[in-house]
């Protein structure tokens, strides 16, 4: 299988997510909150699933920042638990607290996130997200997050819309929407310096390839968690 240049590779990931079925800026939760459809409770039943991943978010990106064995990515992994850890590069607070403020406007109190019981579609992202980090080369391993990072911009900006529009929610219960906007970003164009600086052989494009259609399918199912609510 011959090597394709890492440029031409990012791309190819890009045209990958967008054929896959599982864009999330068309996932059916995304659009039914663009348009005002999706009932509050399943909302609220959704929100209680993406906090068992936003929890450990902060504790993921220091994983992977210990992992990371290239100065100069590393300097960047380590804003980017700045970031998740205290709102450093977007002047805002640390992203559990910007989720906690997310889920109380819509109703749902720490307490409740804490106590509510894990789906599967919830538990398979996060155990998945940190076996990757023992298991993969690190490069590997954070080549996913062109998956992720790489479509939230858009993916809350439909978000932030259409509860502000259609359920209410104030500015700050959306810091964690916009947060994400602008942050993402920077952190989707890390990714693909990496990818461009390390996803060099054909094995390691396969790698990448695979790794990056299993986040696409989990974190998807783990958004469909709202229709069981």
């Amino acid at each position: 299988m011959a090597t394709l240049a890492t440029q031409d590779f990012v791309q190819e990931l890009k045209d990958q997510i967008a054929n896959s079925g599982y864009v999330l800026s068309e996932h059916p939760l995304i659009q039914g909150v663009a348009a005002g459809t999706i009932p509050l409770r399943q909302l609220q039943g959704w929100v209680t699933q993406d906090y068992v991943y936003r929890k450990q978010v902060p504790r993921l990106a220091m994983l992977r920042y210990l992992k990371c064995t290239d100065p100069e990515i590393a300097q960047h992994l380590y804003e980017v638990v700045e970031e998740e850890t205290a709102g450093t590069s977007t002047g805002t607070a640390g992203h559990v607290q910007l989720f906690l403020d997310f889920a109380a406007g819509l109703g749902v109190s720490r307490e409740q996130l804490e106590c509510a019981r894990v789906l599967p579609g919830a538990a398979a992202h996060i155990y998945w997200a940190e076996l990757i980090l023992h298991t993969q080369p690190w490069f590997v391993a954070l080549a996913a997050q062109i998956a992720g990072e790489g479509q939230a911009p858009r993916t809350n900006a439909l978000l932030r819309q259409g509860l502000q529009q259609h359920y209410g929610l104030d500015e700050k219960a959306l810091r964690f929407c916009a947060a994400h906007e602008e942050a993402d970003v920077e952190h989707s164009s890390l990714s693909e310096l990496i990818i461009r600086r390390y996803i060099v052989t054909p094995e390691l494009q396969a790698q990448a390839r695979a790794v990056v259609q299993r986040k696409l399918e989990l974190q998807y199912d783990m958004w469909a968690t709202y229709q069981y609510f």
